[in-house]
């Protein structure tokens, strides 16, 4: 039997106790929260993007682990002792000097007062520069100025009454100056005189043919004019000096007369003897002294000198003592060498295949020159020999011991 009171189902089910207020929230409150973090993660990117705080000053200070606040020291005594008194470095300040009222004086005589020494040294360089725009023409400028001008401190010239820059300038470059300022012109102009031709007729050389003995140099003159100025104002007349730096020197040509002959051969007595050789010997330039063509014409062309027989490599050798001139490439000549015995005479060897010595060496008669070969307008080794007085080939042959 079943006790008496309400009756309960078998299966009994346990009642849900009912939400607490705030623990649950609703789908409008949810979209709301999620769109106020989307706003604070969209403003703290603005921040870090810009270099900007996140927090404020203060509320990272709070955060921030208090530090250990360092033992208080007694301040040192602001009254610095004798020996730790700095001295103010020497460009601190500027320099007072410039700023300082100073008189300009001339001869002696205070002319007024300016405001520091830059405006007095300005008046000194605008006076001068003016009086030098009055001079016209060109050339070089020298500008002295005769007076004694000082610029001293306003202090020690108590009568002198303050000025301007451009009141001082007024005077100073008025008719009334006290300045005797002296400049000198010096203007000079560089003439030249053009050298002449001198042909002369030489009856050793085939008509047509020309030698140059000398060439020409112009003449230089230079004319120097100075004129002197006192305040701009001319004195006097100019001065003019001419001086001849150098003389003209003509061109000397010679100009051959002998009548060309196609048929002739050269011979060993060929062509005229120059001047004496006086003391001066003259050996052979080979060891075989071989000659193999003279001096003469050949063919309608006057051979100018002496053919030596020879191989190629054999020694060339000096005909006389001399210095070396000419140690060169030249040409139809091939290598040559010239040495010059004094007096106007001068050797001549050519179509060497080498060359053993350098212009300014001495030789002796005898002495190595370089090597025998085919160099230049040759068609087989052999030694071209010439022998020149003056300039002018002559046959060697009349030279030869």
């Amino acid at each position: 039997m079943k006790e008496n009171g309400p009756e309960r189902d078998e299966f009994e089910y346990e009642t849900q106790e009912e939400p607490k207020p705030g623990r649950r929230m609703s789908a409008q409150g949810v979209a709301v929260l999620a769109l106020a973090l989307l706003l604070i993660g969209l403003g703290a990117a603005a921040f870090s993007a810009r270099g900007l705080p996140i927090w404020p000053p203060r509320m990272v200070e709070a955060m921030a682990e208090p530090e250990e606040t360092p033992e208080e020291t007694p301040a040192p005594d602001p009254t610095p002792t004798p020996a730790e008194e700095t001295v103010a470095p020497p460009d601190a300040t500027p320099d007072a000097a410039e700023f300082e009222r100073t008189a300009f004086v001339v001869d002696g005589v205070p002319l007024g007062v300016l405001a520091s020494r830059e405006a007095a040294e300005s008046a000194e360089r605008e006076a001068v520069a003016w009086f030098e725009l009055q001079i016209l023409g060109g050339g070089t400028l020298e500008t002295t100025v005769e007076n004694e001008i000082v610029l001293a401190p306003a202090a020690d010239y108590p009568e002198a009454q303050d000025t301007t820059l451009d009141a001082l300038l007024a005077l100073l470059t008025g008719p009334d100056t006290p300045l005797t300022v002296r400049s000198t012109l010096t203007e000079e102009l560089v003439s030249h005189t053009e050298y002449e031709s001198v042909t002369e007729e030489e009856k050793t050389l085939l008509a047509g043919t020309r030698i140059i003995v000398r060439y020409g140099v112009d003449g230089e003159t230079h004319t120097i004019t100075t004129r002197t100025f006192v305040n701009g104002a001319e004195q006097g007349k100019p001065e003019t000096v001419t001086v001849t730096a150098r003389e003209a020197v003509n061109a000397l040509v010679r100009e051959g007369v002998e009548k060309v002959d196609m048929e002739a051969e050269p011979g060993k007595r060929e062509g005229e003897r120059g001047r004496d050789a006086g003391a001066l010997e003259f050996i052979h330039p080979t060891e075989r002294g071989r000659i193999i063509s003279n001096y003469g014409q050949r063919e309608g062309v006057l051979h100018l000198g002496l053919d030596y027989e020879g191989e190629t490599g054999e020694d060339v050798l000096a005909s006389a003592a001399g210095t070396v001139v000419s140690a060169i490439e030249r040409g139809g000549y091939g290598l040559m060498v010239e040495v010059d015995h004094g007096d106007g005479f001068v050797t001549r060897y050519a179509h060497l295949g080498s060359i053993a010595v350098s212009i300014g060496d001495t030789v002796a008669a005898g002495d190595k020159l370089g090597t025998l070969g085919a160099s230049g307008n040759c068609r087989e080794p052999h030694l071209h020999f010439e022998l020149r007085i003056d300039g002018i080939a002559y046959n060697p042959r009349y030279y030869l011991g």
